[in-house]
This record gives structure tokens, sequence and C-alpha cells, in this order.
């Protein structure tokens, strides 16, 4: 068994996404990053700007309140460089000699020049930085600026006003240290004997600080990203087919549920039955056809249904046949039958699908067809016979007549002369009624009130009606009033109808007359019905066939000579009738 294969997602699709997908994810990258490296940046910076201050202001009180030199300016480097992240601190001379450095060793040797002095001396109190790269090949945040240790003589004379000892003469401890340290680079940085500052002295402080936490938070943000990525990437592409499975729910859904509106609508409307029955016989759907036929809405399955369900459960093929189903006590209606097993996808039976037409239409214009092939060949025999039949009919009529007169005393012979033209006159009727259905029957339709026509023929046989005590009902319910017919045809074929009625009927039986509206538009229905002994299923199919009668009396041409007038009327006539139950003759008109 063939098994049902989903297709893997596209690689075009994939690449597609990963197109859409990729500069999204290297823009936040990026835009991460430079935050990240602002953020740094911004704390290296401020940390190098607290230290150089800090030490800056050490500094100046060291040299003008205990006379610091060199050497211990150098201490203070060391001192302040063993902070968290600080690799180095130093002062340098503008042409890039070492002046202090928080290792002594590298004392006196060259740094490099410092770049952008003329900048960097327009505000002392400003301060810069950069990134350099030594020699091992790590990087080092620089923060610089300039050097300046030395206060103005406003903040002098505030140190003084607080008992702060200021004056370059006055006795200190430490002051015999001091005349040898004077000779140092911090000498310049000292008052001169008119008190003035000293411009000469351009040195320049450098902190270098640690990126090594910088180094390690990108590289920890640059994997985060790549995992971010992949994640954020996968769930794209998750996103993504979804929204696709979801756009392609919503299309297949839409296209089923059209499809099977379509199909809704195909099986409802089309002019076939169509059943559909469970294993166990139930009916589960029927379709509206299938309700007209079988007469509304069924739960079990008919007996014959039932039979074929067990055939395809033997042969498990389709099946073809010609039912007749009662499908109401008075009523029965031959199906022609196509049924077959309804299978799953391992070919287990579900259900049986059952299609059919009702033949009852087709088999009632087969009746026709034959009714009316046999009456145009009794017609074609009738138009020979007659006229061969009439001639010497006429002799012996005359000759009966004539020994009627001649044993008018002999009452014996003149009886006898009497039956012989009373029964010459019976075959001259019926040869009569032979050329007549034989010839073409000529109608002259005219506007004719349906109300007036029903009285004017019943009113024909009411002495009949009395005789008998037979009950008279007359329903007419039409919007169509006025028709356009033959009122001379007509009564003729309504008398014969009713004589026939009145003849089957006992004392106190029963004749009803409806006439209603049919659903073709353009007609008019007439029904004739009595509660007689009915006719005989046999009879039903030769009730119009010439020369076909039930009764001793009859010429049995009567009903031939209504179907004829009713055809040449454009209209149908047709017979229902169940031994013991009664008959009703049912004729529809066409109202124009």
């Amino acid at each position: 068994m063939k098994k049902h294969t989903f297709p893997l997602v596209s690689p075009l699709f994939l690449i597609g996404v990963l197109l859409i997908l990729l500069p999204i994810f290297t823009f936040m990258t990026l835009d991460r990053l430079e935050k990240q490296k602002e953020f740094f940046t911004q704390r290296l910076l401020e940390k190098g700007t607290s230290l150089i201050r800090t030490f800056e202001a050490g500094t100046r009180t060291g040299m003008f309140t205990m006379r610091w030199g060199a050497k211990r300016i150098q201490t203070m480097l060391l001192e302040t460089s063993l902070q968290p992240e600080v690799i180095y601190m130093m002062i340098i001379s503008k042409d890039g000699r070492i002046l202090a450095h928080s290792d002594a060793s590298l004392v006196g040797l060259t740094f490099d020049p410092m770049p952008g002095t003329a900048k960097i001396n327009e505000d002392t109190a400003l301060v810069y930085h950069r990134v350099r790269l030594q020699k091992d090949q790590t990087q080092v945040f620089e923060v610089f600026k300039r050097f300046v240790p030395i206060i103005s003589g406003p903040m002098r004379r505030h140190m003084r006003m607080n008992g702060m000892p200021m004056h370059m003469n006055q006795e200190l401890p430490g002051m015999q240290n001091f005349e040898r340290e004077v000779k140092d680079w911090s000498r310049p940085y000292f008052q001169s004997q008119d008190g003035k500052t000293v411009e000469i002295a351009e040195h320049y402080i450098v902190a270098g600080l640690s990126m090594e936490r910088v180094k390690i938070a990108r590289d920890r943000l640059l994997k985060e990203t790549v995992w971010r990525g992949i994640l954020f990437f996968i769930l794209g592409c998750v996103g993504m087919v979804a929204l696709f499975i979801f756009q392609a729910y919503r299309s297949a859904k839409a296209s089923l549920t059209s499809v099977k509106a379509f199909s809704d609508n195909v099986i409802q409307n089309m002019p076939a039955g169509l059943v559909t029955i469970n294993p166990g016989h139930e009916i589960t759907s029927m379709n509206k056809a299938a309700k007209d036929i079988l007469g509304g809405n069924l739960t079990q399955a008919f007996p014959q249904m039932v039979e074929l369900i067990q055939e395809m459960e033997i042969s498990q093929g389709i099946l073809n046949k010609e039912i007749n189903l009662a499908v109401a006590p008075d009523r029965k209606v031959g199906l022609d039958i196509t049924a077959s097993p309804i299978k799953d996808s391992e070919n287990q039976i579900m259900g049986f699908l059952f299609l059919f037409r009702d033949l009852t239409q087709i088999k009632e214009l087969k009746k026709q067809v034959e009714t009316n092939k046999r009456l145009a060949a009794i017609g074609k025999l009738a138009a020979g016979v007659a006229h061969e039949i009439r001639n010497p009919l006429s002799s012996i009529k005359g000759f009966a007549t004539y020994f009627g007169k001649r044993y008018e005393d002999n009452a014996s012979d003149r009886e006898t002369a009497r039956i012989m033209v009373k029964e010459v006159e019976r075959i001259n009727r019926s040869v009569t009624q032979l050329l007549e259905f034989s010839k073409p029957m000529a109608v002259e339709k005219k506007q004719v009130n349906i109300n007036e026509l029903i009285t004017h023929s019943l009113r024909l046989v009411h002495h009949d009606l009395e005789q008998k005590a037979i009950e008279t009902k007359v329903n007419i319910d039409t919007e169509k009033a006025v028709i356009q017919t033959d009122p001379d045809r007509m009564n003729q074929v309504l008398l014969n109808l009713y004589i026939n009625a009145i003849e089957a009927l006992d004392n106190s039986g029963k004749l009803e007359i409806q006439v209603q509206d049919t659903v073709q538009d353009g007609q008019i229905e007439v029904r004739v019905m009595d509660n007689g002994p009915g006719i005989d299923e046999a009879s039903l199919d030769l009730i119009f066939d010439p020369y076909f009668t039930t009764r001793p009396s009859g010429t049995g041409l009567g009903l031939s000579i209504v179907h004829r007038i009713i055809e040449n009327l454009e209209g149908s006539i047709r017979v229902e009738s169940t031994k013991g139950r009664g008959t009703c003759f049912i004729i529809n008109l066409p109202v124009l």
C-alpha cells in the first residue's frame, strides 16, 4: 500500500528566510556591540578620569604641604596603580620621556610622544582617551591629560587662611630631604621667590586601564549573539513556516468549504435520487430527489435495498438493477438503482451508496406509446372494416323492418324482427364509433369556465346519480378559472367517466370531482374519483385499449375515445386504482 509522504521544506525557502532575517540580525548585533563599546568606553573613561584627578589632588597636597619630590610621586603612582583594572600610571614629558611610572624600572625610557598637545593644552582640565596596542598585541585603554599639580593664587590664599603653611621658606619636617628633591623634574612646579608660577613645565599624566573585561564581555556578547541569532533564525523559520502553514490551512479550508458547498449543491439538486446507508442498514443521508421519490426523510433501508447490500458484501462490486418499492400503502415506484460500496483507505466497507431514478413516468410513457401504437393500428383496421360492415347492416336492417311489418300480427315474429333491428342499430353505433375513432378528430378550442363546465356535465347525469343515491362532491381550487379548450369534447370525456363510475358504484356510493393547479405552470389537474370496487392491476395497462371492457354490455371504445380526445386537446390522462378501494382518473389540461 502506497504511503503518503509530506514534502520537506524547500531550501529556497530557507535561503529566503535567511536573506530576510540576516540583515535584521546583523543590524541588531552591531547596534548592541556599539552600545556595549560606548558603555565600557564611558566606564573606563570615568575610572581613568577619577584616578587621574585623585592622583593630581594627592600630588598637589603632598607637593605644597610636605614638599614632595619625584620619588614620592613615583611611590604614589605605584600605590595608585594597584587598583583593579589599572595596568600602569605614568607621567611623561612632551617629547615622550617617562618622568614617573608605576614600574620604576621604566623611568627615564622614552614613551610615545603625546599627540595633539596643542589641543590638550588649550584646556588643562579636559581628559582624553585612546586605545593603544602594546608590543604583546594586547590593547590598553589609556586616559591622559595635562599634568597640573599646581593651584591658582586664590586657592593658595584660601589654604593660608585655613592655617595651611604655604611659604617656601617655612621650616617644615623633612626640609633637608626637600633640598635634594627639588633638583628633580618636579622642581618647576614650585613657586619662585617672586611668587609666580613657572609655566615652562609641560608634563602629561597617563593611566593605562585593562580591556580584559571588555574583551571577555565582547566575547560573551558575541557568543550570546550567535546563539540568539541561531535561535532567532530558528524561531523566524518556525514562525514563517507556521504562517505559511496557517495560510495554506486557511486556503485549504476555504477551498474545502467551497468544494463541499458546490458538491452539496450538486448532490441536492441532481435529478437522480442519492441515498447513503451505513453497515447497520440505517439511512445516513438523502438528497432532495431521493426524498421526493421515496416520500420524505427515512431512517431505515427498504428490504430490497438490504438484499442489494448483502449481494454487494459478497461481490464487493457495483450492482445495477430495477426494483419496485412500496413507498406508501397506496403507492409503488419502479426504480433503476445503481448501488456501490463505500470503502476507506484500507479497502474496508464504510457504507453503501444508492443512486437511482424513478421509472414510473418512463413506464407511463412506454404504456402511452404502446397504447398509441395499438390505437393507431386499430384505427387503420377500423377504417377498412367499418365500410365493409355498414353496407350489409343496412340490408339486414331493411329486411328486419320489412319482416316486422309483414308479420305484425304474429307477436313472436314481430318481436324477433324488433330484436334484429335493435342489434343492427347497436352494431351500427359501434361501426360509427369505429369510424370516428379512425379519422382525425377535430377540436374547436374556446375560453371555458371550468366551474361551469363541471356543473353542466354533472347536470347531464343528475337523473342517474339520483336513482342510485350517489353522493357527489365537487372541489374546485384553482387560480385558473378560465381555460382554453373544446367544451363539447370535454363534456364527452367527463360524461364517459361519470357513466363508468355510476355503473361501477353500488347504491349510496360516492363520486368526487377535484380541480386544482399543478406544479407545472400553465396546466390544471382534473380528478374524477369513485369509491367503487376498483380495477385490478392486470387490467390497468389495458384500460385505454379499444374493445377492452370488464362489463358485458360495454363496447370497450369509451375510454379509448376519451384518451384520444385528451391527446387532441394536448393534455394527458392516467388512472390510479387499487382493487376494492376505488378508482381515480387524472386529467392534465393546458390552460392556454
